[in-house]
């Protein structure tokens, strides 16, 4: 079999390692080995680090075995998810504070940050990074394209910087399964996704790491 959580860590290295070749940025990660993070502190993490960006890579997976395929990019919904299969999904997600022994806390904080201006400037720029990280994920004609979409994760939700959730492909698909497994397919998701980074940060409007600050936040689970 293979473990998500070693796959998710081995993408999220190679990603780190191929943006930290660049000159303009610096990536970090928030868990480097096999411990759990709360969701929250993830994000914290990066907020420290004063982060310009954050990305959280996981594999995907659907109820029934191998009913799923493709890759697709979060970002998040105020206004709940693009559809209830991705509902369920953000939930699965978010329960993990409950599995590693975290109690959820009252989202106070969503509501009192509604209508701030750093939370509408972030989704707006969050949407354009999923964009282009999916632009460069859907380049693989082995993974179908599952688009852009939208839920409560609750890992994404800092107003710091621009965040996205990447469903790489599904493990309990046999054949992704069997390229999730590979060394090479790992490497080549890192550095498609960090050509996604950069590419969103050529877009009109976007300062450059170093400009506004000087770390790129991931997270690899």
């Amino acid at each position: 079999g293979v473990l998500e959580k070693n796959v998710n860590l081995s993408i999220a290295r190679d990603l780190v390692d191929e943006l930290n070749q660049t000159s303009s940025m610096r990536a970090f990660l928030t868990r480097n080995s096999d411990y759990f993070v709360p969701l929250r502190e993830r994000y914290h993490i990066a907020e420290r680090m004063k982060a310009d960006l954050f990305v959280s890579v996981h594999c995907n997976s659907s109820r029934r075995r191998g009913s799923g395929n493709g890759t697709e990019v979060f970002f998040l919904s105020l206004h709940g998810a693009s559809d209830q299969a991705d509902a369920d999904l953000a939930n699965l997600e978010n329960a993990a504070d409950l599995v590693g022994g975290v109690p959820a806390r009252a989202d106070d904080d969503l509501v009192n940050i509604l209508y701030d201006v750093k939370r509408a400037a972030a989704l707006e720029k969050s949407q354009l990074l999923a964009e282009s990280l999916l632009d460069h994920l859907a380049t693989d004609h082995r993974l179908e394209s599952r688009g852009v979409k939208q839920a409560g994760f609750a890992v994404l939700k800092s107003v710091e910087f621009p965040s996205v959730l990447v469903e790489t492909a599904f493990i309990n698909n046999p054949a992704e399964a069997k390229l999730l497994r590979s060394a090479n397919f790992q490497l080549q998701l890192g550095r498609q996704i960090a050509t996604g980074v950069a590419s969103y940060f050529e877009r009109p409007g976007i300062i450059l790491p170093g400009s506004s600050g000087d770390s790129t936040g991931k997270s690899g689970r």
